[in-house]
């Protein structure tokens, strides 16, 4: 070439041919030969798919995704703030392994905390494997990437007394509900969703199946983890069966009554 560079050409099974230029002939050779490997596989790729931007890849896939409104509206918020500062404009080939690296160094230094840089770092990664699945990219850059450490906080419990304390200044029905919260482990969406007949009063269980969200009472999507059977006190039992003897088998077990409007 008249630039002084070297061009490979191939063309694949279809009749489509590709082209590419580099600045050495063994370098122009070893593509020529890696792409021909990949006719012969099957498995080519058009190298000009390559030249999609980072922004214009993400938001195809984006839209293909199919995830909860909420881990949508926090996915959203980290690639706005995190990810498209750095890599709106790239070339989804150019971007390689080291880049990757570099750019978790900044956000370091930039003083994001490891938790955020972490989500950052996971939707790319997921964002570049779709890119090989797609045959966007031959590699995904997103490999042995080091990641800053989350450091890991003990939890931290009531006394006895620090929960009595709190229960004592609660309404029946409200300390009723802290009471099974407390000794039971069950969070907010669990607790409010909880349904009578998921109550085992012989066996002194509960089960926990639905949950409350902001979307109204749904069954839990996930299974074995989130869908459990969790043993009650006796003492939790007892001011529980106070509470549920009155409600229909199928009643959410603990409800407010909102003041009518006239």
């Amino acid at each position: 070439m008249k630039s002084g560079n070297w061009q490979a050409t191939v063309r694949n099974r279809a009749g489509d041919r590709y082209s590419e230029s580099f600045p050495l002939k063994a370098q122009a050779r070893a593509w020529g030969i890696e792409m021909e490997t990949q006719s012969t596989r099957g498995s080519m790729r058009d190298p000009r798919a390559g030249e999609i931007t980072f922004r214009e890849w993400h938001d195809r896939w984006w839209d293909a995704r199919i995830v909860e409104p909420r881990t949508l509206r926090g996915d959203a918020s980290t690639i706005k703030n995190h990810v498209m500062p750095h890599w709106a404009d790239w070339e989804m080939r150019a971007v390689t392994r080291m880049d990757v690296q570099s750019w978790i160094r900044s956000l370091v230094e930039k003083g994001v905390g490891a938790a955020a840089i972490k989500r950052a770092y996971n939707l790319t990664s997921s964002i570049m494997r779709a890119a090989v699945d797609d045959d966007v990219i031959a590699l995904s850059p997103c490999r042995r990437i080091d990641l800053p450490q989350i450091a890991i906080k003990p939890p931290q419990w009531f006394t006895t007394d620090q929960a009595q304390s709190i229960l004592d200044e609660l309404p029946a029905p409200w300390k009723t509900m802290c009471l099974l919260g407390v000794y039971t482990g069950l969070r907010w969406g669990e607790l409010s969703g909880l349904h009578r007949h998921r109550i085992d009063q012989r066996r002194s269980r509960l089960f926990v199946v639905e949950v409350n969200t902001k979307r109204g009472i749904k069954e839990y999507p996930k299974s074995s983890r989130s869908r459990r059977e969790v043993p009650l006190p006796a003492h939790v039992l007892e001011a529980l069966e106070r509470h549920i003897y009155r409600l229909d088998r199928d009643a959410v077990v603990f409800t407010t009554e909102l003041p009518r409007v006239s």
